[in-house]
């Protein structure tokens, strides 16, 4: 199925659908969020409002494809003071380490102050964990020295099929939630 979908990277209608389907599932935690906050105290009504603002931010990042502007301006920095020629360790730490980092202080995040949460609506804990392996994976391309270990795992003909994944299981949480 995946080698059916065209690269998100390279198709306008791809990326399109993406787009909308980042914002259709915005539009759905932002209804979870209107539900829960007229509920119970125990609603969870503000993961309802930051799982749908970091899906509207995944959204603009997708629609204005910020990770090549952050790209070219890094780039252009390290040109810019001669830095460029060895830029291989601020790759591993933007590509590797930061994504690493920003993992474990999510699991740490979620594991105390999101337990409850992700204990109720655990189909939203695998949806965002696929959405943060994608991400992750994407980010390691920075890297040059893994792009043969991503072509060896055939990253590149499921990436497309687990951000789809991630994003349904999220819009589904999302509309199963009461």
């Amino acid at each position: 199925m995946a080698l059916l979908l065209p690269d998100p990277e390279h198709s306008t209608a791809a990326g399109s659908i993406l787009v909308s389907g980042y914002l259709a599932a915005a539009l759905c935690w932002l209804f979870a969020y209107r539900r829960a906050r007229l509920g119970s105290a125990q609603s969870f009504s503000n993961w309802w409002l930051l799982g749908a603002l970091l899906l509207f931010l995944l959204a603009l990042n997708k629609a204005f494809n910020l990770r090549s502007e952050f790209e070219a301006g890094i780039r252009a920095l390290a040109k810019a003071e001669n830095w460029y020629d060895r830029r291989q360790p601020v790759q591993f730490a933007l590509a590797i380490v930061l994504p690493f980092v920003l993992a474990l202080l999510t699991g740490a995040f979620l594991a105390t102050k999101g337990r409850s949460f992700v204990r109720c609506h655990p189909l939203a804990l695998a949806g965002w964990v696929l959405l943060l392996l994608y991400l992750s994976l994407r980010q390691t391309q920075e890297w040059k020295p893994v792009l043969p270990w991503l072509s060896s795992i055939r990253y590149y003909d499921w990436r497309s099929a687990l951000e789809a994944a991630g994003m349904l299981m999220v819009v589904l949480a999302a509309l199963i939630a009461h």
